[in-house]
């Protein structure tokens, strides 16, 4: 009788039938690395077939058991498959082959993709209140699902979502999907979809109550951006939390939807918040090549009363110019976007020969509306001032209205981004004022990338003023130029017309103009060149004053700091000079 196996037989030595096993063992068990290539397909489609081909997952720089690898390579072809169908490939033909190398083992994979699953029949119906609701109908206009087209799942699971996800947005409460199948028939290679969503009824806003005790519920009800009555919409959820929060009366604020106190499709809406600290001090120290040494204090008491208004003091004390002042506010209509200014300031300046002690007083009403700003005014300021040979004291009671426009892509480290200025006064001899005045003011500053590192600078500003006898009019309303943050190479307003003293006066109209470029080495640092060109001037037609220059920059959590070293290429002796300023690129 044979015996089944060959190691058992008592013919060979006891040596070797051990030897014999150990080497089927090791043979199984035998160790190896594993490399893995698939072609046919790309793009997302790859990134998904490698994400579930198993054998793909092995580490390239370990070793594994052979009859692992073959394992997963006998599954491959099915992960594969599987892979591809989310994207309308069912007809998939996968040519494996699996080959021992030098250094293991080495997996190939050529796909054949064939014809996509096509679309043949596309049925999306909504019923409910969301079946005459432009949002819903922009959303199916837009589904991306179209008849003939390759059906694609996870577009279809997408335009589900998004169904769902406006439900839960605009208030459909309710809502949920009806029906939603889709049929592959893999023969004809066609896929029908049927999707009935029924919204139900849109909820509607009721009745807003806030938790706190700081406040009159009459001003914080101005905030709330929607009617009871209304369609609920979450958006307006948020814009009221944020406008809370950035109020200053909070320091936590939480806007909550009460579905389970929800009655005849109304959902109140419960505002919790916490109190901030009523006053808020704050200390400073530092150094501009403008202002010279400065310290600062100031004091910001963030409801003076229950009607929400606002007072906040300061004082600066500085080489140049130190000052004093306070500006009451008062919430408007709509306390986010509108409220009304008071402002009391009174100064005094001492720059090269430039003297004036300053007094105004002013009202402004401002609306901020996403990206602009508007402010209409009225002021009254007194100065005493010596100029040059000049001396005096005006009177000017000033209309103004100013606005601003700007959009940018981050607030510290902006890549893009402009900003637009304008500002309009005028006074009269009949109302208050020392002679009839108007003026404008224009500026314009952009930042445009030009690289992922490289970005270009502009900025430019243009001022006119109309006055028939100059003399009147006080160094705060006339313009000068020169210093960090207009022509850099020259001293801070030591650009302009002089007098027979040398001392620089101001003047009538002014002219700015600078281009930057920089790069950006490090994170957060850059290095700059620049130019900048301009002047004040009597008359409009005078000759502008030009510079050179480079710098670094560092975008600190405060803002950037800016340290440039300039050359006054027009002026005699070609001067360099520093400038070093803190602040944001807009």
């Amino acid at each position: 009788m044979l015996t089944p196996f060959v190691w058992y037989s008592t013919s060979m030595p006891y040596f070797r039938r051990i030897l014999f096993c150990c080497t089927l063992i090791f043979s199984a068990l035998a160790q190896a690395s594993v490399e893995v290539e698939v072609s046919g397909v790309d793009g997302n489609e790859y990134a998904n077939v490698m994400a579930l081909l198993q054998i793909a997952r092995l580490d390239e720089n370990k070793s594994y058991a052979a009859y692992r690898v073959r394992y997963l390579h006998r599954q491959a072809p099915e992960n594969i498959k599987k892979a591809l169908r989310p994207y309308g490939y069912y007809q998939v033909d996968v040519n494996a082959q699996l080959e021992t190398v030098d250094y293991g083992w080495s997996a190939s994979y050529q796909v054949t993709l064939n014809a996509p699953v096509k679309i043949s029949a596309n049925s999306w119906k909504i019923q409910g209140d969301a079946a005459d609701d432009k949002a819903f109908n922009t959303v199916m206009e837009n589904i991306g699902l179209k008849q003939e087209q390759r059906f694609i799942h996870s577009t279809y699971e997408q335009a589900k979502s998004r169904l769902l996800s406006l439900a839960s947005q605009r208030g459909y409460h309710d809502a949920r999907l009806l029906k939603h199948d889709v049929e592959i028939d893999i023969d004809k290679n066609t896929a029908e979809i049927e999707v009935l969503f029924d919204s139900g009824q849109r909820y509607q806003y009721g009745k807003t109550t806030f938790k706190q005790d700081i406040l009159d519920d009459k001003l914080l009800q101005r905030y709330v951006p929607f009617q009871p009555g209304e369609g609920y919409n979450t958006q307006e959820l948020s814009q009221l939390q944020v406008a809370l929060g950035d109020s200053g009366y909070f320091s936590h604020v939480q806007v909550t939807p009460k579905w389970s106190n929800a009655d005849d499709n109304r959902v109140p809406v419960a505002v919790s918040s916490e109190p901030n600290f009523r006053n808020q001090y704050q200390y400073g120290v530092g150094y501009g090549t403008d202002t010279g040494a400065r310290v600062s204090a100031s004091l910001n008491r963030r409801w003076v009363n229950t009607m929400g208004h606002q007072l906040r003091g300061i004082m600066q004390l500085s080489q140049v110019e130190s000052r004093v002042g306070a500006n009451y506010t008062i919430p408007g209509q709509k306390p986010q976007s509108d409220y009304y200014q008071i402002r009391a300031e009174a100064s005094d300046k001492d720059n090269e020969g430039q003297v004036n002690r300053l007094y105004r007083l002013g009202v402004s009403n401002v609306i901020a509306m996403n990206e602009w700003r508007r402010e209409y005014g009225l002021s009254w300021q007194r100065d005493n001032f010596e100029i040059g040979e000049s001396s005096g004291t005006s009177q000017f009671f000033i209309p103004q209205a100013n606005w601003n426009y700007m959009t940018a892509d981050g607030r510290l480290n902006i890549d893009k981004g402009f900003r637009f200025d304008v500002r309009l006064k005028a006074a009269s001899e009949a109302l208050l004022s020392d002679a009839d005045m108007a003026s404008l003011e224009l500026g314009f500053k952009a930042i445009v990338p030009v690289t992922d590192r490289i970005r270009f600078l502009a900025r430019t500003e243009a001022a006119a003023t109309y006055i028939e006898d100059f003399d009147l009019l006080p160094p705060s309303l006339r313009f000068f130029a020169g210093g960090d943050n207009s022509v850099r190479g020259y001293a801070y307003e030591q650009l302009g017309p002089e007098d027979d003293t040398g001392t620089v006066i101001g003047g009538r109209y002014l002219a700015v103009a600078s281009a930057e470029i920089d790069y950006r080495f490090k994170e957060n640092w850059r290095i700059a060149l620049f130019t900048d060109i301009g002047n004040s001037m009597i008359e409009p037609n005078e000759k502008l004053k030009q510079s050179i220059g480079f710098g670094v920059r560092w975008i600190s959590p405060i803002g950037s700091v800016r340290l440039d070293l300039a050359q006054a290429i027009d002026e005699p002796g070609t001067p360099w000079r520093l400038h070093f300023t803190l602040g944001p690129d807009l």
